[in-house]
């Protein structure tokens, strides 16, 4: 994992982290209250900020592109989904927790899905086989039962 320290930021810099944050917590906040086309507001102008500031192959410009992808998958806008889900994989293939990159793939598994793609789906989600696999199923009402099923599957196939 790469790791970039600035003990002396730009101004620029700054503004994109600080401000940037702040409005992906906002359109967080927002999303969460209902307000779509809030938080799509909010998560384009964090993610304009931190291009800007800290530019787009930041792990926090990533944490804004894969949060805007989730948000139009949540609307239906699967092409604008996709356009942003990707933004962020390329950051997270070489940049930040590996949590964040399952998570991101397990992002762009659910579109594929939602095309009709289950190949697609299914590998992108295995690419971080056998360790770093996400299931985007966390927040079920039956996620005890689901979590047997995913960590069966999730499994490496014995002969």
């Amino acid at each position: 994992m790469n790791v970039s320290v600035n003990v002396n930021p730009s101004a620029g810099a700054a503004l994109g982290l600080t401000d940037g944050v702040a409005l992906q917590n906002r359109a967080l906040h927002l999303e969460h209250q209902g307000d779509l086309t809030g938080a799509e507001q909010a998560f384009l102008e964090a993610i304009r900020l931190k291009d800007a500031g800290v530019g787009p192959g930041h792990v926090t410009t990533a944490v804004s592109c894969n949060g805007l992808g989730e948000l139009y998958l949540k609307m239906g806008r699967l092409d604008q989904a996709e356009h942003y889900l990707n933004r962020a994989l390329r950051v997270r293939v070489s940049n930040g927790p590996a949590a964040d990159l399952a998570v991101t793939r397990d992002n762009l598994g659910r579109l594929y899905e939602m095309k009709g793609d289950l190949k697609a789906a299914r590998d992108i989600r295995e690419q971080g086989a056998p360790d770093n696999i996400s299931c985007g199923h966390y927040d079920m009402a039956d996620w005890k039962r689901h979590k047997k099923y995913c960590t069966r599957v999730a499994a490496p196939a014995t002969a």
